[in-house]
Formats: C-alpha cells, structure tokens, sequence
C-alpha cells in the first residue's frame, strides 16, 4: 500500500515537471512572437512613412465673447488658413501666459518631401477658458513674423464681470 501511494506521488511530480516544461516552451513561443511582431511592425520601410515638421501658423480670425462671466466656461473658436494640402491641423497649440495675458500659438503639422497641391483651406480649432481671474483678458492669438523677425499679433481684451 506504501508503494501504490508513492508511486502516486511520483506521478504527481512527473506530472508537474512536464506542466513546467510545457510552460517554458509556451514562454519563448511568445517571446519570439513578439519579437518577430515588433521587428515587422516597426519597420520604416512604410508606405505612408514621410518627414514632417511641425510650425507655428497665422491666426486668420477669431470667435470670442465680448465679455467673459466670472467662473464661467467658454470656447474661443479659432480659424486657420493652411496654405496647401501639406498643412494639417490637430487642435495643437502652444498656450502660455504672463499676468493677464494669454498668448495662443497653433501649431500645424507639415508633411515634407511629398508632392502638394497648392488649394488653400480654412480649418477651426476651439480652446477652452475658464475665467478665474477678475481682471480684463488679454488675449494674443500669434499672426506670424514681421519683416524684423518679430511675432505679430491679434490682440483682444475681453473684460470679466
């Protein structure tokens, strides 16, 4: 009788062993799938692989209220002129403040090295503002460079009450 219950548990770890060597085996089945996977996935031999550059671009006009209710939530829609089909628009910008006023920059995306038409499209973007503050809003939406170099900008003031 001892013998047929060690030969039970003789069995159980034979058993074990060969749950151990299936796992093992599945284990570097996945790892080399995987790596296969990010070999191929990765690859930049793409046909929709392209350069690109990213770039600040003119504000052509802006939707905003005349007057901005302290506390309140509003959307500023802004419009965009992109100059050919080699210009996108992601709702990027760059947003910063000094005081009380806010400098909004959008940002477009530009496809390089591909052949684009030259139709020039208009496209809208909407940033959110929270009005926190008491003081009137500055608002300066960038307009491009001016001869010197300089940023030009649309300037806007929106009072709170």
């Amino acid at each position: 009788m001892f013998i047929q219950h060690k030969s039970f548990f003789y069995s159980e770890y034979i058993y074990s062993l060969n749950i151990l060597k299936i796992f093992i085996i599945m284990k570097h089945f996945i790892a080399l799938f995987l790596i296969a996977f990010l070999i191929v996935g990765c690859s930049k031999d793409d046909d929709n692989y392209h350069d690109y550059h990213l770039e600040y671009i003119g504000v052509k006009s802006v939707d905003i209220p005349d007057e901005f209710v302290y506390g309140q939530n509003y959307r500023i829609d802004i419009t965009l002129e992109l100059p050919n089909s080699c210009y996108y628009q992601y709702n990027q910008y760059d947003y910063f403040y000094e005081g009380t006023t806010r400098f909004i920059y959008p940002i477009v995306h530009v496809d390089d090295n591909v052949a684009c038409t030259q139709n020039i499209t208009e496209t809208t973007f909407s940033v959110r503002v929270h009005a926190i503050q008491s003081e009137p809003y500055i608002f300066k939406f960038y307009q491009g460079e001016d001869a010197n170099g300089e940023d030009t900008f649309l300037t806007i003031e929106v009072p709170v009450i």
